[in-house]
């Protein structure tokens, strides 16, 4: 028998696929000491919050809608138990490898459910963006991430609360708790699942929000790991400098000014990069 679980449910418009995905999460009830389950009705104008009301869950009721991850934190401060799993109302993750999740815990701080399975309906006109937010996460926090932002994990709630003042309130909760969890050492396993096509329209603007997850991953890399964003451009601008500043020299007898401003652009960028890491350092002690 698993430990007691809470699993939270953002839910905005998903009226045809909710009664579905909370019948099929119930259906694990007797695996567990006892299973909490919250579904975050936030501000839906679709029925969505009268459908819940019928169900066997807690709601919680948003007036308008805050975002995913505005969902996500307020199920976290109305849960119960220590450990938390959350997952999409859509119908896009695969409930019945909730068990196996649960099975990984072990040791892990979390386990993430990794969209790197034989089925993964990701649409086209996501990938590219996926590919890339990917790889850049990767390269600053000098780990290796099969699914950045995975809407099916589970995860200690108390390690969770340690970030809870950095997670937004929109898509991004899950890119941040991956990265703060990744950058701080905390053990985190990756699963290959399955991800279906979901039920309903998807409310993600991709353009919109691939600025927003682009900027947050150098964000929580500079709060975390402020070298790895600092030091490359750093040195990228003195050697671009240097190279200006040689070639000036060698054409004209003297430095040009970008050469100069190159080069102490990156010292300066050095320096910040530096003295970030050294309050890091300091705020672990």
């Amino acid at each position: 028998m698993f430990p007691a679980l809470t699993i939270l449910i953002p839910a905005y418009n998903e009226v045809d696929a909710l009664p579905e995905t909370v019948a099929l999460v119930a259906a694990h009830e007797q695996l567990f000491e006892k299973l909490e389950i919250i579904v975050i009705n936030d501000g839906s104008t679709d029925g969505t919050g009268d459908v819940a009301a019928k169900l066997p869950v807690r709601v919680i009721h948003h007036e308008r809608n805050h975002g995913y991850g505005a969902s996500l934190k307020d199920g976290l401060r109305a849960a119960s138990h220590d450990w938390i799993l959350i997952i999409d109302a859509d119908g896009t993750y695969p409930i019945d490898q909730i068990p196996r999740l649960l099975e990984e815990r072990g040791e892990n701080d979390m386990v993430v459910g990794a969209r790197t399975g034989e089925v993964v309906q990701v649409p086209l006109m996501r990938r590219p963006a996926k590919w890339i937010i990917t790889r850049l996460a990767e390269y600053l926090s000098q780990q290796k991430i099969p699914d950045l932002n995975s809407g099916l994990r589970l995860f200690r709630r108390e390690v969770a609360m340690r970030f809870f003042s950095l997670y937004p309130d929109g898509f991004s909760f899950t890119t941040t708790i991956t990265l703060a969890m990744l950058t701080n050492r905390y053990r985190v396993k990756f699963l290959p699942i399955n991800y279906h096509k979901r039920i309903g329209k998807s409310s993600i603007r991709p353009f919109h929000d691939f600025v927003n997850f682009t900027l947050l991953i150098i964000r929580i890399c500079a709060y975390f790991k402020p070298l790895n964003v600092f030091v490359p451009p750093a040195l990228l601008f003195i050697l671009l400098g240097m190279g200006k500043g040689t070639l000036d020299y060698v054409r004209e007898g003297h430095l040009g000014l970008l050469g100069v401003g190159l080069v102490l652009t990156g010292i300066q960028m050095l320096c910040i990069g530096l003295l970030a890491d050294l309050v890091d350092q300091r705020m672990k002690l």
